[in-house]
């Protein structure tokens, strides 16, 4: 009796796990997204970063019958939103539109309570853009072969504007002074709009700028475009030079966004969501609409946005390094 007991317990155990083996082992995105998703992004709005992810955002709630909530969360260039998705639940519903200098640069300015290295999965790049190199249209300076003899004729004398300390603009500045060896001073401005003012009022000659405020400006005549940072023209700009083919050879630094979750976030989650934003960023419409902002959309698998960033953050961990700029 005993022995007919155990057995009828035994199959009754094994019955159980068959029923409930579905439950335990059901993959975890087959009915994700169930509620809205939460994309916090470090700017305000209005920006070419919210403008497209926004974009993006409205193309994954029509795939995915569930919103797609941008959340904006300015200040600490950066940090408070990443910081915020780094401390979130890892449950793929809240992620991170992250950026050049948050994720790749600020580790090596700020001390931080998270590591934007390990704390992140990425999910898939979403737009690329180069820099601007502009100036006042009346400085004299036309190219960036005049910037550099003016630079060499002068040093320490020509100045350039930046929106900041430590933000991509001024790193990709940085990288160009070092690949020049000229030496040239930055005049850090709390935005972009505060700078473009002083570049077009002469204040200051040239600077290092946003590519999608600039258009309007360069194309008004009112800045005078000497180049882009990209490895290829930008189609919003195409009679403008990269720095590499007007004198720097080997030259480039591009912004980039891209959608990042928190460490720990389900791999089949993840993979759906890569899936989904480059279904999204293939879409012509959206495609055109970045296109005018000078972005170039560039979907990406999880992997070739971890390696994208891991040799973006050997790059600017090099350039930090050698204009010693100080932690904060």
């Amino acid at each position: 009796m005993t022995f007919i007991a155990a057995r009828g317990f035994a199959s009754c155990l094994a019955i159980a796990g068959v029923l409930l083996a579905p439950a335990a082992y059901a993959d975890p995105a087959a009915n994700y997204p169930d509620r809205p998703v939460k994309l916090a992004l470090p700017f305000p709005p209005g920006g070419s970063a919210d403008t497209i992810t926004r974009a993006m955002a409205e193309r994954l709630q029509a795939q995915l019958n569930q919103p797609f909530l941008i959340e904006n969360r300015p200040g600490a260039a950066g940090n408070v939103a990443t910081r915020y998705v780094a401390k979130a639940p890892a449950d793929g519903y809240n992620l991170l539109v992250g950026v050049t200098g948050a994720l790749v640069i600020n580790p090596n300015l700020y001390k931080l309570d998270y590591d934007p290295a390990k704390d992140f999965v990425g999910i898939s790049m979403v737009a690329r853009a180069p820099v601007a190199v502009v100036a006042d249209p009346q400085a004299g300076i036309h190219s960036i072969k005049d910037l550099i003899e003016r630079a060499k004729a002068q040093p320490g004398a020509l100045t350039y504007a930046t929106n900041g300390v430590g933000t991509s603009h001024h790193l990709a500045a940085e990288l160009f002074r070092q690949a020049t060896g000229l030496d040239m001073r930055n005049v850090p401005y709390k935005g972009t709009p505060e700078a473009l003012q002083d570049i077009i009022g002469g204040r200051v000659p040239i600077g290092f700028m946003d590519l999608t405020a600039s258009i309007p400006l360069v194309n008004s005549g009112k800045l005078k475009a000497l180049a882009t940072t990209g490895t290829r023209r930008s189609p919003a700009l195409p009679d403008v030079p990269t720095v590499a083919e007007a004198g720097v050879p080997g030259f480039s630094a591009d912004t980039w966004v891209g959608i990042f979750a928190p460490k720990g976030t389900p791999q089949p989650i993840v993979d759906k969501l890569s899936a989904e934003i480059r279904t999204a960023l293939a879409l012509p419409e959206l495609r055109a609409r970045a296109q005018t902002q000078g972005l170039e959309v560039a979907g990406s698998t999880p992997g070739e946005l971890h390696r994208f960033v891991q040799e973006e953050t050997v790059k600017w961990k090099k350039v930090v390094t050698e204009a010693g700029i100080k932690l904060q």
